[in-house]
């Protein structure tokens, strides 16, 4: 009994802790790995564990400890859902939060009463609260099993993997996939920007660059795993209906592709890198999870008394800023680290530039967006800020190429290839305009010693890399039809759209 009592103490603020990362989690399930959740979980078990340790070893009586812990956890965890609700989350609200959690921590640890009653009646309601997200959670995981590149269901055709006599004379491929960077002709119309001097450099270069390049859909996630998987995604709502919210098997085609693979056959080293998460199921194992803008640990953190402080621990939009700019830095290191290492390589690199959030100036320095909204970044007012991250995009894009083609051990094939377009508003631009320029993104390939080689034909980046394996392996993928579907109500509504030129 004195074992379940003080199993019960223990649990008491470890459920209070665990509440607000199970209902976060809960709210994103469709979109995010049940994996994502274990790192900020196991932390919750500690932190609510060893808070309650470091009270007990004070006051040596367990209720109090018991209930003193799980104020603290409610005061960390609870700031932004309680207090900034009731009188936003500014330094005022941080005093009168701060000062009520004192007094009544100060009314706690000095009372002489017994609080075994209080510590059942706390711990129902934590029961209570978690109880709720925690069913949730587990019947939709039970209801939504994965689903593997390898299931038959998924493509309509079976590519052969390339028929390689001599691996030695294999090049490395590198798949650059910067996001939301606008085709030419959307810079010139919408922006009024001519992106000459980056396309000249890529031409210096040896690039061909595109002019009619566009996507199969309205979001990263799905344009990346066409393109890696060379095939449109119509399995997709054959297996989990067309109404189906679940877009977590989009990124595991994306980690795991049917190019990779086929590559992979051959003797190639599958090499994934990402500057932020978005390419990843679960976290990306070369980037803290807290310098990704949306990842379930930042979200999360953001809540709690953290957002009021910078760097190194905090999270107010400076500091989390700082390390999204960091994260951005180190990404574009470590693709330039990897031209040096031997092949052959298939390096598939994603950067969430020049897409929000507007962190860079066009110089690389510090920016910060002054606005609010979510329309505001796809309006007029977004729309300078965009371009600044643009052009420091392009430096960083030509300082990577010139790195790989100077350090590579073999021929290199480089790839530039955005996801997709500008995400306008649509009330800034119109439906019909918005959903042109979504589809509309950059393209530029490097093919060394296949100068007449042009782009792909029908120019849509669901064959891309069908087009350069044909090119360079030896194989006869055909090219497929262009289609392009707008983002509707449901993820898989795949309904096509007519692409003006």
């Amino acid at each position: 009994m004195t074992t379940l009592r003080h199993a019960g103490w223990i649990l008491l603020p470890v459920l209070f802790a665990v509440f607000p990362l199970f209902s976060l989690f809960q709210q994103n399930e469709t979109d995010i790995e049940l994996g994502v959740l274990w790192p900020p979980l196991w932390l919750c078990i500690a932190g609510g564990a060893a808070v309650y340790g470091l009270l007990l070893a004070v006051f040596k009586r367990p209720a109090k400890a018991s209930v003193l812990a799980s104020f603290v956890v409610f005061w960390f965890l609870y700031y932004e859902p309680v207090a900034g609700r009731v009188s936003g989350t500014g330094w005022w609200s941080f005093a009168w939060w701060t000062a009520a959690f004192a007094l009544a921590s100060a009314a706690v640890g000095r009372t002489r009463l017994d609080l075994g009653t209080v510590t059942v009646i706390l711990g129902a309601g934590a029961l209570v609260l978690v109880a709720g997200p925690l069913a949730r959670i587990s019947i939709y995981q039970a209801n939504h099993p994965g689903v593997s590149v390898s299931d038959p269901r998924l493509w309509p055709d079976r590519l052969a993997p390339p028929a390689v006599v001599d691996r030695s004379r294999l090049p490395d491929l590198y798949f650059l996939i910067p996001d939301d960077y606008a085709r030419l002709d959307v810079l010139r119309r919408y922006f009024h920007y001519a992106d000459t001097a980056f396309v000249q450099a890529l031409t210096d270069r040896g690039f061909v660059v595109s002019q009619q390049a566009r996507s199969p859909y309205s979001d990263s996630e799905s344009n990346i795993a066409a393109a890696l998987n060379m095939a449109y995604l119509d399995g997709l709502p054959r297996i989990l209906g067309a109404r189906s919210q679940d877009v977590r098997p989009v990124r595991r085609l994306i980690a795991d592709s049917r190019a990779a693979r086929l590559l992979e056959s051959i003797g190639y080293q599958y090499v994934h890198l990402d500057t932020d998460g978005v390419t990843f199921p679960v976290n990306n194992p070369r980037v803290s999870a807290a310098a990704v803008p949306d990842s379930l640990e930042n979200l999360w953190l953001q809540k709690t008394v953290l957002r009021m402080f910078g760097r190194p621990i905090g999270f107010d939009q400076h500091a989390t800023d700082a390390r999204f700019r960091d994260s951005v830095r180190s990404g574009f290191s470590q693709l330039e680290k990897i031209a040096g290492e031997p092949g052959p390589k298939f390096v598939v690199f994603h950067t969430l530039l020049p897409h929000d959030p507007y962190v860079f100036g066009s110089n690389g320095h510090a920016a910060t967006f002054p606005y609010h909204s979510d329309a505001a970044l796809g309006s007029n007012r977004g729309m300078p800020y965009y371009l600044d991250q643009l052009r420091f995009l392009n430096g960083k894009l030509l300082s990577a190429v010139d790195a790989i083609r100077e350090h590579g051990k073999r021929p290199t094939v480089i790839v530039i290839e955005s996801d997709e377009g500008f995400q306008a508003d649509p009330e800034t631009f119109g439906e019909a305009a918005m959903q042109q320029m979504r589809v509309k993104g950059l393209e530029a390939l490097y093919l060394p010693g296949h100068p007449k080689a042009g782009t792909p034909q029908p120019p849509n980046t669901v064959n891309t890399l069908r087009f350069v394996l044909n090119q360079y392996l030896g194989t006869h993928y055909p090219l497929l039809p262009s289609h392009s579907y707008p983002e509707l109500d449901y993820p898989y509504q795949f309904e096509e759209m007519r692409v003006t030129p």
